[in-house]
């Protein structure tokens, strides 16, 4: 084999590597929510994240709280946060009692099946 095809053979290689490397370094990203991000809602008996590759229940963080001049900036409770059996991209988070009319900020701390961390917020509104 020449020094040229060599040289091509191994650029190939390190290409094919950096492509499929970046599946193995991903982190779960939020890739949708419900309520939706800033959307006004009724007040809903649950909050779904749907992540772009599985969560470690036990490991993620939702923080669910009131979010404006004057509110609280008390978490509310939740009864659960879980993945979804069906699915471990889907995280269900149950507050422990029905969420009042107002703005609510949601934070969210995720660890992937592979263990990479990531965060991030939202925001809805919940109306009468």
């Amino acid at each position: 084999m020449s020094a040229h095809r060599i040289k091509q053979a191994l650029s190939c290689l390190s290409l094919l590597a950096c492509l499929t490397s970046t599946s193995v370094f991903a982190h779960a990203h939020l890739e949708s929510q419900l309520p939706a991000a800033d959307s006004e809602v009724t007040a809903p008996k649950e909050l779904r994240l749907t992540f772009s590759e599985g969560v470690e229940e036990k490991f993620t963080k939702v923080a669910i709280s009131l979010d404006g001049p004057g509110d609280s900036t008390e978490i509310i409770q939740t009864q659960s946060v879980a993945t979804d059996p069906a699915d471990n991209k889907v995280l269900i988070v149950t507050p422990a009692m029905p969420l009042a009319p107002g703005k609510y900020k949601v934070e969210w701390h995720a660890a992937s099946v592979d263990t990479h961390k990531s965060e991030g917020v939202y925001r809805f509104k919940v109306i009468p």
